[in-house]
């Protein structure tokens, strides 16, 4: 049995979104719910970053439309394709009901709503791409040399010891500095073009991780805790195993924040490093 539908949700403007749900599709937007079951459904089309959702109508009446705009082109191309397969069959000649009948509305006006914010395969454990390690590496072996040449050329191997020591700190926060940074990326790269899936935490190894089905059919495996929320996983459209877990506005400020600090940090101990280096270089 699939762990999540394969079909994405598309989080449009205003804090609308489409998904499918059941035998039909769910429009949610900021003062209503509207279920239009399949039946209902001519065609959906895609037009680069927006969906379109024609209901069926008699022959001469104008058909009921539905946009979603403002969402990833990818994931509108995706979900109109996987709808369109789910359409029912119709016979040749069949006379067509109007769907917006079948529509099912349901008013959010009065509550206290909130605005909107298969064949197993791992996704790519995060850190950094195999370059940026060899370059971390090639650091930490020319911080080794710095500390040698200013030791020597200096004659004080204290001096050249505490630049070993604070270069390699150095290295350590630039390392994850850059770790920081590509997660920042990835969250607002996927979070605006990528393919949106509901995904389901599972136990697995040992550990909590996020299990979601990409359009391919293969279930994935994502780090991430949804706290008790549902879960959504954002993931690239030509590399499916490239996912993150959308998380809150809170929790996303909070990793920007500590991304800077960090960054902040590697750049204080990269002009102590030069200081400390400095003399030996008649400095």
């Amino acid at each position: 049995m699939s762990i999540s539908s394969p079909i994405p949700v598309l989080q449009g403007d205003r804090g609308t979104e489409l998904r499918s749900e059941g035998e039909g599709l769910l429009l949610c937007r900021a003062d209503d719910e509207l279920r239009i079951p399949l039946t209902a459904i001519a065609v959906v089309r895609a037009d680069r970053r927006a969906v379109a959702v024609e209901l069926t109508a008699p022959t001469g009446a104008e058909p009921t439309v539905y946009r979603v705009t403002d969402v990833s082109a990818a994931a509108a191309t995706a979900f109109a394709d996987a709808v369109n397969a789910a359409l029912p069959e119709r016979s040749e000649g069949e006379p067509l009901i109007d769907g917006s009948t079948l529509v099912v509305t349901r008013s959010l006006v009065s509550g206290d709503g909130e605005d909107g914010m298969d064949e197993d395969e791992d996704v790519r454990q995060r850190g950094l791409p195999t370059p940026a390690k060899w370059a971390t590496w090639a650091a930490v072996g020319a911080i080794a040399v710095l500390a040698v040449v200013v030791g020597v050329a200096d004659r004080n191997w204290g001096r050249g010891i505490a630049t070993l020591l604070l270069g390699e700190l150095g290295v350590g926060a630039s390392f994850l500095a850059w770790a920081g940074l590509t997660t920042v990326w990835e969250d607002w790269y996927l979070r605006r073009h990528g393919i949106t899936v509901e995904a389901r935490q599972v136990y697995r190894n040992g550990t909590d991780t996020n299990a979601y089905t990409a359009t391919d059919g293969v279930t994935r495996h994502v780090g991430g805790t949804d706290k008790g929320r549902p879960v959504r996983v954002a993931y690239h459209p030509r590399k499916p195993g490239t996912a993150v877990v959308l998380t809150g506005l809170g929790d996303r400020i909070g990793g920007l924040v500590l991304f800077l600090v960090v960054a902040g940090i590697a750049g204080l101990i990269a002009w102590g490093v030069v200081a400390l280096a400095q003399p030996a270089f008649g400095g």
